[in-house]
């Protein structure tokens, strides 16, 4: 009892420090619970980079055990392979606050902010590392890119759909095999590569050359078409590549563009290019390889962003054996190579070709004529040497012939009701003269060429002979010069 107020007096003088004391551990408590309960992940460095601890956010995103790395410095969990490199370590080098990009051995990517915490002297005293585990959002956004791309890539696949249904609509094709050719043209449109159409005259090069020419980036450019066989061979050079100022006599005073240069961003078809000069084929080849000409009289080449196609009825490859056509240049051309069927090897497509330009030339002659389906079915059996030129100049005699209104088997030429040759017709019965019945053969196919293309020269390439041998020949038997154009007007 005698002792109780002196042990009241100093609890009483001690109870400030006791206070104070639980103060404290109450704080602690409380920064304790906040460390752990933040769900980024916190590293807390002393000045010399050596870990004094991590919270539990850091040990999930870390896949590693407070222990494993407390009192061990940056540089140890380095070399151990846990990071890849130190925030803290750039903290303490340049003594301010650094963000990185942190991978570590567990395939995680973590966004890292360390923070530099100074005493009263100024002395870094500790290093603050805020840590925030970004995979799961680095994954989110590379499947929005990728959403992105994939939904990019539907719109542009549906807008190219679109663009070919339109194209395919404006063109008559029933047959597979020009189904085909459409498909490869529309392929050959989403690239700059360089075409070459082959096929027999009038089956369509031209069409399909612009078709290309549509459905491609290029459409906004100029389309120039180029007769490379109806250009004289002293002007083809300068026709096609232009001229400087004073080339040559009689040249513009200020020099005159080229069709390369014309069709600028655009398109350059070539047509008959088999018909090329040799020494105009070694330009041809230049610009193939190097995007490069030079005008005639000129000394610059000249770079121009311009797309070729080409096209032809002859046999190339025969051409190069016998040295007419370059082989390089061949190389060059036969990039992605075209081939349209002529039209006896696809007569599903006639009866479209017959509704179509019967049309035409309904309009333009304001009549309206009907064909009865008989009359397909006979057109359906004829070959047709001349392709799609000549069905429609066919059609348009018929139009304009045809008195009554519906156009009957009777109304077609007799060589198209009756396209097959009889040979019994070409013999007579009492002269088996092989060299007669060749000629009268000759003849028979010399005619019928001429009426189906309309000029001699190109009836001569339909027949694959020169113009001045189907000339001579049309002379000796007798067939009349009246009805033959001697020029492509």
């Amino acid at each position: 009892m005698e002792n109780s107020p002196i042990r009241f007096k100093s609890c009483e003088k001690s109870c400030p420090l006791v206070r104070e004391l639980e103060a404290q551990r109450g704080l602690a408590k409380k920064l304790d619970a906040i460390i752990e309960s933040s769900f980024d992940g916190l590293w807390i460095c002393d000045g010399e980079g050596k870990v004094i601890r991590i919270n539990r956010a850091s040990e999930i995103i870390n896949d590693v055990k407070a222990e494993q790395v407390i009192g061990k410095k940056m540089e140890t969990l380095i070399q151990e392979g846990l990071i890849d490199r130190s925030v803290t370590i750039e903290v303490l080098k340049n003594k301010t606050s650094v963000s990185i990009i942190q991978h570590l051995k567990n395939g995680r990517q973590i966004l890292v902010t360390g923070n530099p915490v100074f005493d009263d002297q100024g002395k870094l005293d500790l290093v603050v590392v805020n840590e925030r585990d970004i995979t799961t959002l680095n994954n989110l956004r590379n499947q929005l890119e990728r959403s992105r791309a994939l939904a990019s890539r539907y719109r542009s696949e549906l807008s190219l759909s679109k663009k070919y249904k339109s194209l395919l609509s404006h063109t008559i094709i029933r047959s597979e095999p020009m189904h085909r050719v459409f498909g490869v043209c529309m392929r050959a449109a989403q690239v700059d590569s360089t075409v070459l159409i082959r096929g027999e005259s009038g089956v369509g090069k031209g069409f399909f050359a612009r078709l290309i020419h549509l459905a491609s980036n290029r459409k906004e450019g100029p389309f120039i078409r180029v007769d490379c066989g109806g250009i004289p061979e002293s002007l083809i050079e300068s026709e096609l590549f232009g001229y400087e100022r004073g080339a040559f006599t009689n040249a513009r005073p200020e020099g005159k563009p080229g069709h390369f240069e014309l069709a600028e961003r655009g398109t350059l078809f070539l047509d008959e290019i088999g018909d090329l000069p040799l020494n105009v084929q070694v330009k041809l080849l230049r610009f193939l390889e190097e995007n490069e000409m030079i005008r005639v009289g000129g000394t610059t080449a000249k770079k121009i962003d311009t797309r070729i196609i080409a096209a032809t009825h002859r046999n190339l490859e025969e051409m190069v054996k016998k040295g007419e056509f370059r082989k390089d240049l061949f190389f060059r051309l036969n990039v992605i190579p075209i081939y349209i069927p002529p039209l006896r090897e696809r007569p599903e497509d006639i009866p479209a070709f017959v509704q179509f330009f019967l049309e035409k030339f309904n309009r333009r002659n304001r009549s309206n004529k009907t064909i009865l389906s008989r009359a397909i079915d006979c057109l359906r059996q004829y070959p047709f040497p001349g392709n799609i030129r000549e069905l429609s100049n066919l059609v348009e005699q018929l139009v304009a012939l045809t008195q009554k209104r519906h156009i009957g088997v009777e109304d077609l030429p007799a060589h198209v009701r009756q396209p097959e040759i009889n040979i019994g017709s070409l013999v007579e019965s009492d002269d088996m003269n092989l060299c007669k019945a060749v000629q009268r053969l000759e003849k028979m196919m010399i005619t019928r060429a001429l009426k189906s293309c309309g000029t001699q020269r190109k009836a001569a390439r339909l027949l694959g002979i020169d113009q001045s041998t189907l000339a001579r020949k049309a002379k000796r038997y007798g067939i009349r010069s009246d009805v033959i154009l001697h020029n492509d007007a």
